[in-house]
């Protein structure tokens, strides 16, 4: 958890990078949009899939996502 009460859930690679989504998100409902750290929308379908691990090498970091969570260390 993050100071601010954040509850990181995990990083996930998905169609446009591998961004940072917090708990709420990961555990949301099929079929809505979900915010990652940097704002970035993501279908709630997608980020419940188990990435093949291909795409934790292909897609880059989210460089926004990764200066939001080392502001708040």
């Amino acid at each position: 958890m993050l100071p601010d009460g954040t509850k990181i859930g995990r990083w996930q690679p998905v169609s446009c990078g591998r961004h940072a989504f917090d708990r709420a998100a990961r555990n949301a409902e099929p079929g809505l949009v979900a915010k990652a750290l940097c704002g970035v929308d993501v279908s709630t379908d997608e980020l419940q899939r188990i990435a093949p691990e291909i795409a934790w090498v292909r897609e880059d970091t989210c460089m926004a996502c990764w200066r939001i969570l080392a502001s708040r260390q």
